[in-house]
């Protein structure tokens, strides 16, 4: 993927209000934190996003939770690790006056110390952990991070509150992809969400050579998926499709950006359709000011994405396999 330079984030200049019925959401996502405790190799957000410590506004996010009622369902809170908001608690227990709440963290000391404050306001928590391997974890997100994701899983089975777990699959973890899928059912996990690692952020740095090329993802991922009977009637497995495979079952040919079915706000009031250019603000279609959204001008996903374009124009082929959409998902109930 070509990378922009930096530059201001502009409104177009007819400045026109976008409202939530504009789009076609179930939910959006809002980063309340770029402070993270971790740094994983992966991340699909950038360094300079961490360096910068933004902090979403309590007031922003009420703005952005009104702006949304009545069009969303649910709001997912994220960082960074969302937890590390000084305001964490108090943000989760007055959006959820408003609209079901999910969060998705790493499993933080910071989280398990807040959960007994947000328990009740949460309606599911997605715990990211990428392979049933303390080993193999840690040296991917550092040390503790295998213990940190099943603590906070302990406790957020204790204290009733649904949980998900959100698994990366890289060519370090793609031996673990069967004992994934089992341990992610016997944990007592609702779903198990599976993502290719798509190289941006931090991971097109830090991670080469980690992208599971298209064939093998084909015969390893979404075969064992598609092959797998989950024993437990309450237990889904949702897996990015990724390529343009004819798999059975799955979702195809939509895209989030053409679609206007995504949508995620920034700390620093950067608002994008697709969660895979978060690396770079100068992409995002959309802009938060004021309290009103407005869509950008300029060379943006928006432009990047317009018809008459066929798959993933972000992502190159591979094998012939072209990319597309990350929302994109097979099911397997």
């Amino acid at each position: 993927m070509t990378r922009l330079a930096a530059s201001p984030l502009r409104p177009s200049a007819a400045r026109h209000r976008l409202s939530a019925s504009d789009f076609k959401l179930d939910s959006i996502d809002l980063y309340i934190t770029s402070r993270c405790n971790r740094r994983c190799s992966y991340c699909f957000l950038p360094d300079a996003y961490f360096d910068r410590t933004q902090h979403m506004t309590p007031a922003t996010v009420a703005a952005i939770v009104g702006w949304a009622s009545g069009a969303a369902n649910e709001i997912t809170v994220l960082g960074g690790e969302p937890a590390l908001h000084p305001q964490f608690a108090a943000i989760v227990r007055d959006t959820a006056a408003t609209i079901r709440v999910r969060t998705v963290t790493n499993g933080s000391r910071r989280f398990r110390a807040a959960l007994p404050a947000v328990h009740a306001a949460l309606s599911r928590v997605a715990v990211s952990l990428d392979a049933p391997s303390a080993g193999l974890v840690d040296r991917l997100r550092g040390r503790g991070a295998f213990a940190d994701a099943v603590a906070t899983v302990e406790e957020l089975r204790a204290a009733g509150v649904p949980f998900d777990l959100n698994c990366t699959v890289l060519a370090d973890t793609l031996d673990a992809v069967p004992d994934m899928l089992a341990y992610a059912e016997a944990s007592g996990a609702g779903r198990l969400n599976m993502h290719w690692f798509s190289p941006v952020g931090r991971g097109a740095l830090h991670a080469a050579g980690q992208s599971v090329p298209a064939a093998q993802w084909r015969r390893r991922v979404l075969d064992v998926v598609a092959a797998y009977r989950p024993a437990r009637q309450s237990f889904t497995v949702d897996c990015q499709v990724a390529f343009d495979f004819p798999v059975p079952g799955a979702d195809r040919g939509t895209c989030a950006v053409r679609d206007r079915t995504n949508l995620q706000f920034l700390p620093g009031g950067a608002v994008f359709s697709c969660g895979m250019l978060l690396e770079d603000e100068a992409l995002a279609a959309y802009h938060w000011q004021d309290g009103a959204l407005f869509r950008r001008a300029g060379d943006t996903e928006l432009a990047r994405t317009a018809p008459p374009c066929q798959g993933c124009p972000l992502r190159p082929a591979d094998g012939g396999h072209d990319p597309i959409c990350i929302y994109n998902r097979l099911a397997v109930v």
